[in-house]
């Protein structure tokens, strides 16, 4: 689970996304795993692929893709897993 430090209080976001608060404060939202970015809402992506935005991985994530058309990230190193791999960052 993701500490409250990490929990987003300055923005706001939109549905099937992800907030992440960053250890200097900034804060970034991202759309879940098998949902793209139009404008500023995320809708539902039926084709996602690694090739695109690695899969909606975060951008040090590996990414797979799996035979029905599912996203899975890999957070690599030391980095926690939040959001399904949407990002990766320090627990700390």
């Amino acid at each position: 689970s993701m500490g409250s430090k990490h929990k987003c209080i300055d923005i706001t976001y939109p549905d099937n996304a992800g907030c992440y608060r960053f250890s200097d404060g900034r804060e970034e939202w991202r759309c879940l795993l098998n949902f793209k970015k139009v404008g500023e809402t995320c809708v539902p992506n039926n084709n996602p692929t690694c090739a695109e935005n690695n899969g909606g991985c975060d951008p040090t994530a590996d990414c797979a893709e799996s035979e029905n058309n599912k996203i899975t990230c890999t957070c690599t190193g030391q980095n926690e897993s939040f959001f399904e791999g949407v990002f990766c960052g320090s627990s700390s």
